[in-house]
């Protein structure tokens, strides 16, 4: 599940080359992401709810990094496109397929942080 190419919501070998292979920091990073950000998506749609596009900007942006750095490549991709959307001022009707396709790639990625990520 290293490689990216598989059902794995990581592409590990890609987070490693960025973490310099350092493999303890890289499973303390998922460990912390499991933690703190298993209610993500309740900020994100509290804030989408309330039309407060600045903070679900801000929300998108932040899991858009934080994904980037974890290799959770799907997930950093269904973030930028919230946060391009959310970047425009308002919110369109067709915010709902996009915070369905975040919310599945947040949850995915949970889960196999929960259930063990692969590390090659």
């Amino acid at each position: 599940m290293s490689d990216g190419t598989n059902d794995s919501a990581f592409n590990v070998k890609d987070a490693m080359g960025r973490l310099m292979n350092n493999k303890k920091l890289y499973e303390k990073l998922l460990t912390r992401f499991a933690g703190e950000y298993s209610d993500f998506y309740g900020k994100m749609r509290t804030a989408v709810d309330a039309n407060d596009v600045e903070d679900a900007s801000h929300l998108a942006h932040t899991m858009k990094g934080l994904a980037g750095n974890l290799g959770a490549e799907s997930l950093q991709v269904a973030s930028l496109a919230l946060e391009s959307v959310f970047k425009t001022g308002s919110l369109t009707p067709d915010i709902e397929p996009m915070m369905e396709k975040f919310s599945n790639e947040l949850n995915r990625a949970l889960e196999e942080v929960r259930a063990g990520v692969d590390m090659g």
